[in-house]
């Protein structure tokens, strides 16, 4: 997704509003998505390092 720029006295119609306001809704539900899938990665990551700290020992 690229960036919109707005400078002052830029305007938006209703129409033109809600159809970014419902983009960037989309968007940033996809981008949370990634993150749980990220942060379940890191964990369990996480998880097996720690592991293999606790055999070494």
């Amino acid at each position: 997704m690229g960036f919109i720029k707005f400078t002052k006295g830029t305007s938006l119609s209703d129409k033109d509003r809600k159809a970014l306001q419902k983009l960037l809704t989309d968007e940033k539900k996809k981008l949370q998505a990634a993150l749980k899938d990220v942060d379940a990665s890191l964990s369990v990551l996480g998880g097996t390092k720690k592991a293999k700290k606790k055999k070494k020992k």
